[in-house]
């Protein structure tokens, strides 16, 4: 597994590293990606916006830094609080890419691989 910085460092818009424990994001020798989303100190209000649109937009900051690969896993704080989706839009969002490669759970199809989708 590899992992992202977690922390205040960690949530850098547009940037993505890793946590200087692990291996580089792209290392592809390690099939499992964590990204680590939460504040060096913890803040119920500042959860609020950071599960929301700041969280998905950090999710595809590192599909590409991890070699065009999407997250498994995600560890963010106060997961119930959002403005909007929040953590379950997003892990949503993750799913959808991961099980067929689009943005809507609608277009997959099953028993197919990535990239297949309904007329």
């Amino acid at each position: 597994m590899v992992e992202t910085q977690y922390g205040d460092s960690g949530m850098q818009a547009g940037s993505c590293s890793n946590r200087v424990e692990s291996s580089s994001l792209d290392d592809k020798t390690k099939s499992l990606v964590l990204v680590n989303y939460f504040h060096s100190m913890s803040s119920k209000e500042k959860t609020c916006e950071d599960n929301s649109g700041d969280l998905i937009n950090m999710l595809r900051t590192c599909y590409a830094a991890a070699g065009n690969g999407w997250v498994n896993f995600v560890a963010v704080d106060y997961y119930k609080r959002s403005e909007g989706g929040g953590s379950f839009q997003a892990i949503d969002t993750l799913n959808r890419k991961l099980l067929c490669g689009y943005d809507d759970i609608h277009a997959c199809v099953a028993g197919k691989t990535s990239g297949a989708c309904t007329p």
